[in-house]
């Protein structure tokens, strides 16, 4: 099953530390445009220290370096799917009741247009876009980071 992965897990995939248990073979892995802008606006402040930025400073130069460099020109088999693919489905789910901020709604409609499992690290602690996927019938994981 393909996987649609937050930023800190994105992270750890462009640091060539991807999570064994994040997929199986062949799987496709997706992330979405807001959780790659949250991750681009954390390499490209140098001023805010958070738990994304952070994890870049426990590296070492060159992983860093690599890391900014892969995070700027997402490789292409890192799938991202456009507004314009998911802006009416994420209306949808509005409509539907589900009440969630406008990252997690694009997360949930992407997982659901793929029919893909949603992958969070337990760093994120999103327990409501946990809680709208479940009552969807939307597969979702928790991973450590």
């Amino acid at each position: 099953m393909d996987v649609v992965v937050d930023d800190h897990l994105l992270l750890r995939v462009l640091l060539n530390d991807e999570p064994r248990k994040l997929r199986a073979p062949g799987a496709r892995l997706f992330t979405t445009g807001l959780w790659y802008h949250r991750l681009c606006r954390a390499v490209a402040t140098p001023n805010v220290v958070g738990a994304l930025s952070g994890s870049l400073g426990h590296v070492d130069v060159t992983t860093a370096r690599a890391a900014v460099e892969a995070i700027v020109s997402l490789p292409e088999l890192i799938g991202v799917l456009s507004l314009r693919d998911l802006g009416w489905s994420m209306a949808r789910l509005l409509g539907d009741g589900v009440r969630l901020n406008l990252m997690s709604l694009e997360a949930l409609s992407a997982a659901e247009r793929l029919g893909a499992e949603l992958c969070l690290a337990a760093d994120d602690g999103n327990p409501q876009l946990i809680a709208a996927a479940r009552r969807r019938n939307t597969q979702v994981r928790i991973l450590n980071s």
